[in-house]
């Protein structure tokens, strides 16, 4: 009887080391995770900016920030829209002319809209309203990069940006979330952008050259004006896997073109852009391309594939932060079989909830 007593006794002690380093492990463990979690989010972690800040802008000009802006003028709507986008809503003091007509003020800043001043536009920008803005950071087009120098010598910060590119619009995002110190939200927005590139092209990859089709991308004023090889909408077109007619032609802004270029040309699809302020269709219309006769004999306008770029939101055939949508829709439009635009209306919804919290009526994409 104590030799089953005394060996039920080493039993249950065994019983209860095994139990107790059990538990010891399974504690070490979850502390050692914990750690490489709290490690990883670190090394995560986007760095803040620190000032003074010495930043050379999308010209090459070496600009130095003394310390973070609280007052933004932003001289072209594409840099707005950026701003809004990077959460900076608040500290734009003067924009671009007629934001009433741009539909993303309406559902992303409706707040201050009568609050900021007008600085006129790109080919006539208001020096003297926007000194009367009182800034501390100014963001300028190339075509006014004249006024940077002066500014400048008046001791006021100003970057010149010009993104021509997909790859020019992230360092622009990237340019202007490092001076503004919203290099967390630039960083959401490119990580994004590349989850939207990586989405169209593994839709595209595959596909053959003969099954990229040629795309004329109509100027907003004329369809007698396209994209050429070097403008942003070129690089739109061959991402959705097309090929763009205007390639044959140099420039980086819309080149005139007459009908007979368009016939060697022969484009498969003619896309039209929105109108400048993205709230309707330009001058003309899809239909109204149909209806030209000489435009007869171009395989676009012989199948019916002329098509307006939808309106009511921001120019996406435009290097602004949603240009990425422009690029899905074209994806749609040129190869509906690989990605739908029921798909696509849910992206747009998906981009603008994130980046500027509002909700969109799906229906005025799809229908």
């Amino acid at each position: 009887m104590k030799k089953l007593y005394s060996l039920l006794l080493v039993l249950a002690l065994t019983v209860s080391m095994a139990a107790g380093c059990g538990k010891t492990e399974k504690s070490t463990t979850n502390s050692d995770t914990k750690k490489e979690e709290e490690v990883k989010k670190e090394e995560e972690k986007i760095p803040e900016t620190t000032y003074p800040l010495t930043i050379k802008d999308q010209i090459g000009n070496e600009v130095t920030i003394k310390e973070q802006p609280k007052r933004i003028v932003s001289g072209y709507y594409i840099f707005s829209s950026t701003c809004l986008a990077l959460g900076l809503k608040d500290k734009l003091v003067a924009v671009e002319e007629k934001i009433d007509q741009r539909p993303i003020y309406k559902y992303a800043a409706a707040d201050i809209m009568d609050s900021v001043g007008n600085v006129g536009s790109a080919k006539a920008f208001d020096l003297e309203a926007c000194l009367a803005a009182e800034p501390d950071l100014v963001i300028l087009p190339k075509k006014a990069q004249d006024y940077a120098k002066t500014l400048t010598d008046m001791d006021i910060p100003t970057i010149v940006v010009s993104p021509e590119s997909h790859d020019e619009l992230v360092e622009m995002i990237k340019l202007i979330g490092e001076v503004t110190n919203s290099n967390d939200k630039a960083t959401a927005m490119t990580d994004k952008y590349d989850e939207i590139l990586d989405k169209i092209n593994g839709m595209t990859k595959k596909l053959s050259d003969d099954k990229k089709p040629v795309v004329y991308m109509c100027g907003t004023n004329s369809y007698l004006t396209t994209a050429p090889k070097d403008m942003y909408q070129a690089s739109l077109i061959a991402t959705a896997g097309g090929k763009n007619a205007g390639d044959v032609l140099d420039g980086d802004s819309w080149v005139d073109v007459s009908y007979e270029q368009i016939l060697d040309m022969n484009p498969d699809y003619i896309i039209i852009p929105t109108n400048n302020m993205a709230n309707g269709q330009p001058d003309y219309t899809a239909e109204d391309v149909m209806a030209d006769a000489n435009l007869a004999e171009v395989t676009a306008v012989k199948n019916g594939d002329v098509y307006n770029m939808p309106a009511g939101y921001e120019a996406w055939d435009s290097p602004v932060p949603s240009g990425v949508l422009g690029m899905l829709w074209m994806t749609a439009t040129l190869h509906p079989d690989l990605y739908s635009m029921d798909e696509f209306a849910d992206d747009v919804a998906d981009f603008y909830k994130i980046f500027y919290n509002f909700d969109i009526d799906k229906s005025s994409i799809t229908k």
